[in-house]
């Protein structure tokens, strides 16, 4: 296909100028910021559609990451309503946790190490670990909100310092946390935020493997970018570097997601 204007025509689509623009903009660094039903996700599969049609670039050059698998699901979908089937499954739609799995797992193959095991519901590792400490049984509620700023403080990369001035709650949050993470580490597990974690450290460690994913994913699209966190952003910042292709979309007014460490300001 020759110019984005016949792009336009041949496959019917009404953008406004701004969006327009964004579309065509495929190199350096991006940001879209919009409200809700104002066609962020479209101009993301049009971006997408037009750097296939128009520049002819590898779908296994683009990335696209989103916070949730119903969103990477919703974005599959709606490529495949406006472009066809078969293009879409040529497409990597990912969660950030998915695609940081899949650091971890392409280390293990490379450097035939064992990663540590995944630990599916951290719940029941609470629970016991409060009824040790505290020696009584955590309330449902009390134990959820523990859990939930477990997952904040790992998103938001804080120290012990920093986790002490947090609000208090009804026991010594950092003892338990702490001894969650001395629990892990001797049990050589890590949890779903783990995840991030682990997989940051070794893309800051091994450059060759940082250097694979740069080269595997030149251009990467970040939906939804005012949920995703501290530490996601981190990962995000590694594989893009200063002058990477990284094209971001979201709301900074409609994050949902800040009780787990979801961080628009950056």
């Amino acid at each position: 296909m020759k110019n984005f204007e016949t792009f336009k025509q041949s496959y019917q689509i009404k953008l406004n100028p701004q969006q327009e623009q964004a579309v065509i903009r495929t190199r350096g660094q991006s940001l879209l910021l919009a409200v809700p039903g104002s066609g962020k996700t479209t101009v993301i599969i049009c971006r997408i559609a037009y750097m296939l049609r128009v520049l002819q670039i590898d779908p296994g050059a683009i990335l696209t990451l989103t916070f949730s698998r119903m969103g990477a699901r919703d974005l599959k979908a709606r490529y495949r309503k406006m472009f066809g089937a078969a293009e879409a499954e040529t497409l990597h739609f990912s969660t950030i946790h998915s695609f940081a799995l899949g650091v971890i797992r392409h280390y293990e193959r490379s450097y035939r190490r064992r990663a540590h095991t995944v630990l599916g519901n951290t719940t029941p590792v609470i629970r016991e670990l409060y009824r040790q400490l505290f020696q009584e049984h955590p309330g449902e509620i009390e134990l959820s909100e523990i859990c939930q700023r477990i997952g904040f403080c790992k998103n938001m990369m804080l120290t012990a310092a920093e986790i002490k001035l947090l609000p208090s709650l009804e026991v010594d949050f950092l003892e338990i946390y702490e001894a969650y993470e001395r629990h892990k580490r001797k049990e050589q597990l890590m949890d779903f935020d783990d995840i991030l974690k682990y997989a940051w450290g070794l893309l800051k460690k091994y450059p060759e493997m940082l250097a694979f994913f740069q080269n595997q994913y030149p251009y990467i699209h970040l939906d939804e970018a005012q949920d995703t966190s501290k530490i996601q952003f981190k990962i995000i910042e590694l594989l893009t570097g200063k002058i990477g292709n990284l094209f971001m979309v979201g709301d900074e007014d409609q994050s949902i997601y800040g009780f787990r460490g979801a961080f628009p300001q950056s």
